[in-house]
Formats: C-alpha cells, sequence, structure tokens
C-alpha cells in the first residue's frame, strides 16, 4: 500500500471516530473538516437546538457540515455545537422519521424545527412510559394514528377512529343512540374474570374508561342492557388528540403493570410550538338516519294461534305476536318502524389557541359536541376544556396538564325492560309492534295512557315505544376532570430523571323515572318510581423514573428504572321513591320512610410497582429489550399480593447486511415473550353475611327465615397473561407497499 492510499484510509477511520464521538478532533496528517493538512482557514463555531413541531427537542439527531465528514449529534436538549470553515458551508440536519434539511451555516444560534416525514410517519412511535423508539428497534408490535387520520372519522367516541385502521382492533359500538359507548377489544379476550379492554394511558395518566350504569338491577331494576351507555374515555375531545399508539400484546404494555394484560392505548394531547401564536377554529354539522330497517311480512295481524286453532287476541302475553288473522283487502298496514326512527343531526364546535417560544409552549382549547338521536327522545351533549403547558429552567423542565368536561345524556329504556318489569325496551317493542296497530297512537285525548288492553293488570301491560320514551325517560350527567404534572430533569447528558403526579377524577349522577301507570311492579305502578345514583371515581398516582443512556462505538445501552403508587377510590350512593305523598311532585322527600330506600357502597384499592427495562442494540441491527416488573396489590391474599413478571423482545434488520436496493427497502423480524400479571377485584376475597330473609314455601304451607351470605375466595393468586409473539416487517419500492405480519 503506498504513502498516499495509507493516509487516505486513516483520514476515513478518524473521520468515522470523529462521528461517532463528537466534539473531539485530533491534529494528525487529517483535519477534522476532510481537508489535508496544512491547509490555513478560519474556523468558528455554530450552536443551535433542534426542536419538533411540538417544541419538543430531539435528541440524537445528526448535524453534518456538508461536503465533509465532519458531524456531531444533539445532546439530552436537542442541542448542538460544530465548528464550520466559512458563512459558505451548510449544515445538514438529518432524524430518522423526520424530513432531511439543509440550511446555510450563516449565523449562530441557528435552530432547527423538523417535520415529521410523510413517507416514514411509522418510523417512530410511543411506547410505554410515554417513551419514544424507533419502530425498527421494537421486538413487538406497535401501530399508531396521528392526528390527521383520527380527524378523518371523528366522532363523539374516539374509539370509533380505529374501527377497521389497526390490525387486530375490534370495536363494538353498543347502539346508534346519542351517546352510545363502544368496547375495544385487542388480539380477543384473555380474561374469564376481568374486562378484557385495554388500558388507557392519556399524557402519562392512566384514564378509567368503564361503562358504569350506575344502579342496581336489585335496588332500582338497572340493568347493563336496558340503556345507551357512554363509555368515559368519551370524556376526550378528539380534536385535542395528536396521536395514538396501540400497543398490543403484554410485551408491549408489560411495564404499565397489572391492568395492562389486555393490552394499552397511549393517548397524547397536542402541545404549543415555537413561533406566532396560532389559533384554529372548527365547525362541523353532520345528519344521519336508519338507512336500513329490519324487514317485516305484511300478510298478518296481531295475535296467535294455540295448538287447537284458536285464535288469542285478549291479553299482553299473547296478543303482541304478528301471527294472527290476515290483512284484508284494502286494510291499512303501519309503518311502525319506519315513523319510529327520526332524522338525527349532530353539531361539533371547537376552537385552540397555541404557542411557545424556545423555552415555554401553551396549548388552549374549547369544545361543544351536540347530537341528537335516530331514537326519539334522545341527545348527548359534550363540552370539554384543555390546557397543556410546559416551561424549561436550564435542566429542569415543567410541564402540567388539566382537562375538564361536562357531558349530559338523555335516554330511556331502548333494548329490554326494567329488571322486574313485563314489555320490551322502546327499540325492542317497535321491532315487535304488529303492523295492525298504530304505533303513535299511545296517549288519549286527556293525557293519559292509551292502554290496547284495559281489563289486564296495568303491571303487565305492554308499554307502547313512545309512552317507554317520553314518560320514562333516564338522565345522566357527568363532570370529569384529569391533571397532571411532569417534572423532567436532564442531569447529565446520559441520566434524566421523570416524575409525574396526576389524578382522574369524575362524577356521574343519573336520574330515571318510571310515569304512574307503567307496566311495572304494582307498588311502583300506582305513584310512579323515581330512581337517582350518584358515582364517584376518583383515582390518584405517582410515578418515578430515571433514564440511563450510554454509547460505546457501535453499542448502545439503556437503562430504565422506576416505581409507581396509585390509589383508586369509588362511591356510590343511591336512592329510590315511590308512592309519592303529593301527586305529580317526584322527590325522594315527598315520600314516606317506608317507601324509600338506599343503596351505598365504597370501594378502596391500592397497588405499588417497581419496574425496569434495559435496551441494547448494535449498529441498526439488532436489538434486544428486556422488561421487569413487580406488583404489590391490597385484592389479594398478604402471602400472595406480591408478583413479579417479565419480558423479553427483540428485532434484527436483516437488510442492513443487504446491498441497497429499491426493491426490498426495509425487511426486519421480532420475537418476544412476556408475562403479565393480574390482581383481583377488591374485596373478593371476603365473605359477607347479609341480612336473614322471609321466605314462602312453595306449597303454601307456611313462613320460613332464610340466612343469606356471599362467599369470597381468600385462595385467590395472581392471574398470570403469558405471550409469545413472532412477526416480521417489510417495505417495497421505497415504502411505497408495506407488509407487516404477527403471530
Amino acid at each position: 500500500m503506498t504513502t498516499r492510499k495509507r493516509k487516505k484510509l486513516l483520514s476515513m477511520l478518524m473521520a468515522g471516530f470523529l462521528i461517532c464521538y463528537p466534539g473531539s478532533y485530533v491534529s494528525a496528517n487529517v483535519d477534522p473538516s476532510g481537508e489535508p493538512a496544512g491547509v490555513q482557514q478560519t474556523e468558528r463555531t455554530v450552536t443551535g437546538t433542534v426542536l419538533d413541531v411540538q417544541g419538543e427537542p430531539l435528541i440524537g439527531v445528526s448535524v453534518n457540515v456538508q461536503g465533509t465528514t465532519r458531524g456531531v449529534v444533539t445532546d439530552v436538549n436537542g442541542q448542538y455545537s460544530i465548528r464550520v470553515q466559512n458563512d459558505n458551508q451548510s449544515l445538514r440536519f438529518s432524524y430518522i422519521g423526520y424530513k432531511t434539511i439543509t440550511l446555510a451555516a450563516n449565523k449562530t444560534p441557528l435552530d432547527v424545527t423538523l417535520e415529521i416525514s410523510d413517507s416514514a410517519l411509522d418510523e417512530v412511535v410511543i411506547t410505554a412510559m410515554g417513551i419514544k423508539k424507533e419502530k425498527k428497534a421494537l421486538g413487538y408490535s406497535v401501530q399508531d394514528m396521528g392526528a390527521a387520520e383520527i380527524a378523518k372519522n371523528k366522532t363523539a367516541n374516539i374509539l370509533n377512529s380505529l374501527s377497521g385502521k389497526i390490525a387486530g382492533v375490534n370495536v363494538t359500538q353498543t347502539s346508534g343512540g346519542a351517546g352510545a359507548g363502544a368496547n375495544i377489544i385487542l388480539r380477543g379476550g384473555t380474561s374469564l374474570q376481568r374486562d378484557n379492554q385495554p388500558l388507557f394511558v392519556v399524557d402519562g395518566i392512566i384514564y378509567d374508561n368503564s361503562t358504569s350504569v350506575n344502579g342496581n338491577s336489585l335496588f332500582d331494576g338497572a340493568t347493563s342492557d336496558n340503556s345507551t351507555y357512554s363509555n368515559r374515555v368519551m370524556d376526550i375531545n378528539p380534536d385535542d388528540v395528536e396521536s395514538m399508539s396501540v400497543l398490543k400484546g403484554p410485551a408491549a404494555a408489560a411495564l404499565y403493570g397489572s391492568r395492562a394484560a389486555a393490552g394499552v392505548i397511549v393517548i397524547t394531547t397536542k402541545k404549543g410550538a415555537e413561533g406566532s401564536v396560532s389559533i384554529n377554529v372548527g365547525s362541523k354539522l353532520q345528519t344521519s338516519w336508519a338507512n336500513r330497517l329490519p324487514e317485516q311480512q305484511n300478510l298478518y295481524k296481531r295475535g296467535s294461534y294455540a295448538q287447537n286453532g284458536d285464535l288469542l287476541q285478549g291479553d299482553a302475553t299473547t296478543a303482541m305476536g304478528s301471527w294472527g288473522e290476515k290483512f284484508g283487502e284494502g286494510e291499512t298496514i303501519y309503518d311502525n318502524i319506519g315513523n319510529f326512527f327520526q332524522p338525527a343531526s349532530t353539531w361539533d364546535n371547537s376552537v385552540s389557541v397555541s404557542g411557545g417560544t424556545k423555552n415555554s409552549s401553551f396549548y388552549l382549547s374549547a369544545s361543544n359536541f351536540s347530537q341528537t338521536g335516530i331514537i326519539p327522545n334522545s341527545s348527548y351533549d359534550k363540552t370539554t376544556f384543555r390546557f397543556n403547558g410546559e416551561q424549561k429552567y436550564g435542566i429542569l423542565k415543567v410541564g402540567a396538564n388539566v382537562a375538564y368536561s361536562i357531558a349530559d345524556q338523555l335516554s330511556s329504556l331502548t333494548s329490554s325492560g326494567l329488571y322486574g318489569a313485563s314489555g320490551e325496551g322502546a327499540v325492542q317493542g317497535a321491532y315487535l309492534w304488529p303492523r295492525d296497530l298504530d304505533m303513535e297512537n299511545w296517549l288519549n285525548d286527556d293525557g293519559t295512557k292509551y292502554r290496547l288492553f284495559p281489563s289486564e293488570l296495568v303491571q303487565t301491560d305492554y308499554d307502547n315505544p313512545y309512552w317507554i320514551l317520553n314518560k320514562m325517560p333516564r338522565t345522566d350527567n357527568t363532570k370529569r376532570m384529569t391533571a397532571n404534572i411532569k417534572l423532567d430533569l436532564d442531569i447529565t447528558k446520559w441520566w434524566s430523571v421523570n416524575y409525574t403526579l396526576g389524578t382522574d377524577r369524575y362524577t356521574s349522577n343519573t336520574r330515571r323515572f318510571t310515569e304512574p301507570g307503567s307496566g311495572v311492579d304494582i307498588a311502583y305502578s300506582r305513584q310512579g318510581l323515581l330512581s337517582e345514583g350518584d358515582r364517584t371515581y376518583e383515582y390518584l398516582t405517582s410515578n418515578l423514573m430515571t433514564n440511563f443512556h450510554k454509547q460505546f462505538g457501535d453499542l448502545d445501552f439503556n437503562l430504565l428504572l422506576g416505581t409507581s403508587a396509585e390509589t383508586t377510590d369509588v362511591l356510590y350512593n343511591g336512592r329510590k321513591g315511590w308512592d309519592f305523598v303529593i301527586p305529580g311532585f317526584y322527590v325522594i322527600t315527598n315520600t314516606s320512610e317506608t317507601t324509600r330506600a338506599i343503596s351505598q357502597s365504597k370501594m378502596q384499592k391500592r397497588l405499588v410497582g417497581a419496574y425496569g427495562e434495559f435496551r441494547a442494540s448494535y449498529k441498526n441491527l439488532a436489538y434486544l429489550t428486556v422488561t421487569g416488573r413487580n406488583d404489590w396489590t391490597s385484592t389479594l391474599p398478604i402471602k400472595d399480593r406480591s408478583y413479579f413478571y417479565p419480558s423479553f423482545s427483540g428485532s434484527f434488520v436483516f437488510t442492513e447486511l443487504l446491498p441497497k436496493n429499491n426493491v426490498l427497502s426495509f425487511g426486519k423480524i421480532r420475537a418476544s415473550w412476556a408475562r403479565v400479571g393480574k390482581d383481583a377485584d377488591a374485596y373478593v376475597t371476603n365473605t359477607y353475611v347479609n341480612p336473614p330473609e322471609f321466605t314462602i314455601y312453595d306449597n303454601g304451607s307456611g313462613l320460613g327465615i332464610r340466612d343469606k351470605w356471599t362467599r369470597g375466595n381468600p385462595y385467590l393468586i395472581p392471574e398470570i397473561t403469558q405471550s409469545i409473539e413472532l412477526g416480521t416487517e417489510m417495505r417495497f419500492l421505497n415504502g411505497r407497499l408495506g407488509l407487516d405480519y404477527t403471530y
């Protein structure tokens, strides 16, 4: 090898050394600029900060002097410092998942904002604990949606935006009524005892998504399927959402603990960005209607035939069938179903104001969503407010996040009747109503109830659907506030500490009324029944996390350690009254002590967890992640309340070993194994003795007293979900065609 070739090889090696160790300079035969030694030039230093469009610092952005081998990467604050020869040189800023830009190095500081690349939106995703990771480094399946995609199918329930867009996600809307909730299942059910819906995390805070009936079937007849109920993730304004990441399996969600066995949906809301203040105003009017109705026969009237051939039409139990006599020529056939459903409308209005400086940002929004349902006398109205703000003080960044919402829903019995009552809900009743009866004839001229069978007992009436909707209303009012405070301390370039304190609290007030004369128990049908319920949910969480990141040549290591503590309190107060002293004055205090009842319950639960994650990578080729978490729960017996569960995942980007080509742009294989533990519901280990009951024997021989008790299980152990996941991801034709397969 000649001396000239040796010098050229040494120049290339030293340039690579400088890229791996930015800020180091040598003065042998090669100048850091890439120019031969001995060339005298005047150098100066250019500094700046690289941010994303939300104003967040980007760590590890490559900053290179165009046309040379000199380069550095940004630190944990997104800052860089690099030397250039003169003002004619340019700096190139590149980062995975973001658009690469080149700017003239003619000033300092030179601050840069990078935009997400349209062709690489899925390269960087938000994973457990809100950590941004390169998607190619993940050993498990994660998919996400951005704000633009969410807005395409914006509804009151943000879950509906995921329907048909994320593989392995099954979204089922409970009904078509105003304010109807939705259920979401990732990869099928995993538990016979617990809710199989995923855990929701909004800006780092676990967010309750329960569907509360706010009643008790044995107390006030409120069954879980008697009406249209909302799920609580509907309290989020979709316009405030920046992204949604779906962590499908236990390996992806293991760090979140006991409630994450069914997966996690991580929601990140919008933040302000550096620059001028931005104001966004949106308004949308939407109409809907029932475009497909059940087919009905038009040959037979109401009634049914007995086995001996007699036509039965005399009472509610036999006359509501549609298999009686045939319609005669010219007889009216009523379109009860077609006349029942009505056109619905939705007004959706929102406004947001955002902005920021180099060290601060803010986002403020307000919205109102007003919806009428296709079912008469049903509506849903939601108003939301949100504030997100951040402020930097040197190495400390403080963030605050507050959201408040008010949701009002009006509905009635739709899919079934009250527990212990006759008849059906309004929708089922409309489907069954015989076509020779005009369903719109439900009131007499004097305003009293029109009865098909006056000779029958009132409590066995088959209530008309319009009577149910207008005389048996249910109102629900929910006020909710979520808030958190986040502290991020970047102690050194390789060590940071994060602390989050948050709360999620809401109160639902439900009022359910049954008009006198309705087809319910005789005790309630005389003067009516009023039932009210108040449910308060309060969740408090504290999370401390520290992160260590070091790079040694081609090896990159990351260690995360953390601990969390959470408390959940649920308080329910229910009351009902009947036989009102002053007719028409429907309040609980207008009843005697013998015609009112109360129901109360309180649930408290605590969970403490310690977790850790170790990540290692080699170049852009191989990645390994190991996690472990131990939980201590208050719901299991003392000897079994502590349980540990680990996970292992890895990925191998095999295209890094192949020659670059335009056919297979990217390819990797991934694998993971994980276990996630789950605790039990509160108090299921206890045995309870209830007050004695008086019982009349079936044969009428006498009256007996029966003890009643509920047996608990003091031997419960944690429920464990275990998963093995294999997958591959490939992209062809420079990312235009992609394949993501998971087993």
